[in-house]
């Protein structure tokens, strides 16, 4: 019963929002587990994880599109201890495969995120609308709006970069944000680099990353090949635009 009341504790807020709060920074009691079953869930995860300490957070990546498990997610213990309990042991297997539990690592030299990917954005939601509820939150340096340009029309995302890493902490307490008609998806903007190590990190979920070429209504992976146009469509320019990619 135990187990089960820790999990019930960690349901009370948006999922991966404690994981992504850190996301730049070194947490000692985050770690990233990799080789999961499609079957495996949040809750089999966690229930788990929870035999070496108390989960503070756990996620597991799903394709957005079809929400299938990508075969790779993050905990965050409360304690520090607990990783090291789960390292102490050799195996680990959960629904029948063997998983692979690692230490998560900051990413050296990187500032607090500042940037942020909304997925999802309805093409009728004007940019004073966009200003309006993102400048809620704090203070807005940049807004990007891309543009296609074959349509010339806006595309249904666009990045949002703040003057401090305070608004993004408070957007990624809830995963989705109701903005204008439709409901958007808030994740930080990485930058191209990372993204590409973060996705070399995390092979377990390549059978996600093959299959996501629907990927580009939302928070997809196939914007690589529309990067070129971020930097002309954008609102304030700038070359450095062209070089960040939804995580």
């Amino acid at each position: 019963m135990e187990d089960m009341n820790e999990y019930s504790n960690i349901e009370e807020y948006a999922e991966g929002s404690k994981i992504n709060a850190s996301k730049n920074q070194q947490d000692d009691g985050k770690m990233f587990i990799g080789g999961l079953s499609w079957d495996t869930s949040k809750k089999d995860l966690t229930e788990y994880l929870s035999r070496f300490g108390e989960v503070v957070d756990c996620k597991i990546k799903t394709d957005p599109v079809t929400g299938r498990s990508g075969g790779f997610g993050s905990v965050l213990f409360k304690d520090a201890a607990s990783v090291d309990k789960v390292l102490e042991l050799k195996e680990h297997k959960l629904d029948g495969k063997l998983i692979d539990p690692k230490r998560a690592k900051a990413l050296k030299g990187k500032e607090p995120p500042k940037k942020v990917f909304v997925g999802g954005l309805s093409p009728d939601t004007s940019e004073e609308q966009i200003k309006e509820y993102f400048g809620a939150f704090g203070e807005i340096e940049n807004i990007e709006l891309p543009m296609d340009t074959k349509t010339n029309e806006r595309r249904g995302f666009c990045f949002i970069t703040y003057t401090d890493e305070e608004p993004v902490k408070k957007l990624l307490e809830s995963r989705y944000h109701q903005i204008g008609s439709g409901k958007c998806e808030i994740k930080v903007a990485q930058p191209k680099e990372v993204y590409r190590q973060q996705q070399q990190q995390q092979k377990g979920g390549r059978g996600a990353a093959a299959g996501g070429r629907g990927d580009s209504r939302c928070c997809g992976r196939d914007y690589s090949g529309q990067q070129s146009t971020y930097g002309k469509a954008s609102r304030g320019g700038g070359n450095h635009q062209n070089n960040y990619q939804p995580y």
